[in-house]
C-alpha cells in the first residue's frame, strides 16, 4: 500500500513478527503459507522448540513441519536435540530461505 498498489491476494507479512514494526524494510508480501511459516512458538508448546513435542505412547520426541498446509511427521527421536535437528533439516528442504532465520533452532542452546 505504501507504493499505491493493492497486494491482494497476497498479504503483508512482518519479517520480524512484530506487528507494531511497520517500517517498509520490515514488510514483505507473502501468501498464507509464508504467514504460517513466520509464526513464533505456540503458547501451549511445552518443549520450547517449535514443531517438536513429547509423544507419550512411544516415550520419544516427535518432530513435525507443515508442508503445503499439511502436517508432515518427521519421526520419533530419543532426544530433543535430535528432533530439533530433524526439523531444521526439513525447514531447509521444504521452506523458502527468507523464513529460515525465524524458524531454525539453535541446537547448541538445547541441553540433552
Amino acid at each position: 500500500m505504501q507504493h499505491g498498489i493493492d497486494p491482494y491476494p497476497m498479504e503483508v507479512d512482518h519479517e520480524d513478527r512484530n506487528s507494531l514494526n511497520n517500517n517498509v524494510d520490515n514488510l514483505r508480501l507473502g501468501d498464507d503459507v509464508l504467514q504460517n511459516q513466520n509464526q513464533g512458538t505456540r503458547s501451549d508448546n511445552t518443549s520450547g522448540v517449535k514443531g517438536v513435542g513429547w509423544h507419550k505412547q512411544s516415550s520419544n520426541w516427535r518432530a513435525r513441519i507443515m508442508v503445503e498446509n499439511k502436517s508432515k511427521y518427521l519421526g520419533y527421536y530419543a532426544t530433543l536435540k535430535e528432533a530439533a535437528a530433524a526439523r531444521n533439516a526439513a525447514i531447509k528442504k521444504y521452506w523458502p530461505e527468507e523464513v529460515w532465520a525465524a524458524n531454525l533452532i539453535d541446537l547448541d542452546s538445547i541441553k540433552n
